[in-house]
């Protein structure tokens, strides 16, 4: 499987905007399956370009960063050449650090196009509703990009070539994940919107993300805005009518960042992001890495039914393989109320999880940055 694409791909994705979380130096940050493929075809076009064997190479990431990642090895053998990079996820708890990604990469006359072809252990997607296309490779838009700038600055602005990418464990990695729910088959994906991984640990939590919540108060805001990450980020600072530096990333931690901002004294704390990862708060779960728990589309079922959808539909949804999927069958119905319902009761149970020490508002989206759905007095924060 591969997908040819045009030099100036343009993945629209949301603009990403930097953080300005307090880092502190017992954090180790990692990099990103896309940082990797990025670095072993740039230590490619090295080798086929200048005849160079190079043992690190530095790359560009989307959100303005570089990044010098070691290199595994290079060789070449007639017109293709070889590289492996090591995928570091820093303290962040991920299946896929450690693994290895090669490519392997040729040049060739189809100048204005690279052509990416899925090797071992890359998956490939089988499901609609993905940021990529069924049967293409499992890379999403972003590190596409971040591919075609990084071989740019060595081979210009107009080649043509092919490459190869592999992970020789991918696929039995990838049963770690979530991408057999998600359809994607065969291996791993890859990924990243900024192209460096954002450590996850308990340690990191303190550093990176509670430390957020001390520098909103000290600045004087008694509000803050908790979003899972850039996409929510970017997304709240173009539709919400807050100050932008009120708004904190949370990560995979909502319940622990509830109850950290009500011991800094927050009076209004509003939950912000995707309806993917805010449903699961609505049964309860706080912690919304996959591996705590799932009933995203069993909810949106459960709900649906509530506001009466037929069952016919019901069971289309209860087939979805993402909550976008789902949002889209539910456009031809009363879908803002159904998910204005699921954010009134996530606000409910998060004010039972603190007490009711501070007021919650919740505002859902979808993966294009549109709200769907908005518990009772959050609209006061939109423009």
């Amino acid at each position: 499987m591969s997908v040819r694409i045009p030099l100036n791909y343009n993945p629209n994705s949301p603009e990403l905007s930097n953080s300005k979380s307090v880092k502190k130096e017992i954090m180790k940050f990692g990099y990103t399956t896309g940082t990797c493929v990025a670095a072993a075809a740039k230590a490619c076009a090295f080798a086929i370009v200048e005849k160079k064997i190079v043992k690190s190479v530095t790359v560009s990431t989307p959100i303005g960063l570089r990044l010098e990642i070691p290199v595994n090895y290079v060789k070449i053998d007639n017109e293709w050449a070889e590289a492996s990079v090591t995928k570091n996820g820093g303290d962040d708890p991920d299946d896929t650090n450690g693994m290895e990604i090669i490519v392997k990469m040729r040049i060739n006359g189809d100048n204005g196009y690279l052509t990416i072809r899925a090797g071992k252990g890359i998956g490939i997607a089988r499901n609609k509703g993905l940021p990529i296309n069924e049967g293409e490779p499992a890379i999403n838009p972003v590190p596409k990009r971040q591919l075609i700038d990084n071989l740019t600055e060595i081979l210009g602005n107009n080649f043509g070539a092919e490459i190869i990418i592999e992970a020789p464990n991918g696929e039995k990695i990838s049963q770690r994940t979530f991408n057999p729910r998600l359809g994607i088959e065969g291996g791993v994906s890859i990924l990243g919107t900024s192209g460096i991984v954002k450590p996850m640990s308990i340690i990191s939590w303190y550093a990176s993300m509670v430390e957020q919540l001390d520098v909103v108060k000290k600045k004087g805001f008694e509000s803050v805005v908790m979003v899972p990450g850039n996409i929510g980020e970017t997304a709240a600072r173009k539709l919400l009518n807050v100050d932008k530096d009120s708004i904190v990333q949370m990560a995979i931690f909502v319940g622990g960042m509830i109850k950290a901002a009500t011991k800094r004294g927050f009076r209004e704390i509003v939950l912000f992001g995707h309806i993917g990862k805010m449903v699961k708060n609505a049964i309860g779960i706080w912690n919304t890495h996959y591996k705590y728990g799932d009933g995203r589309i069993e909810t949106i079922v459960a709900y649906s039914a509530k506001h009466g959808v037929p069952n016919d539909v019901l069971l289309k949804i209860f087939e979805c393989k993402t909550t976008d999927d789902a949002v889209n069958i539910l456009r031809n119905y009363n879908y803002f109320d159904i998910f204005s319902d699921i954010a009134n009761k996530i606000v409910y149970n998060a004010e039972n999880l603190i007490n009711n020490k501070a007021k919650i508002y919740t505002i859902l989206i979808d993966m294009k940055g549109e709200i769907i759905g908005y518990s009772k007095d959050s609209k006061k924060f939109l423009y």
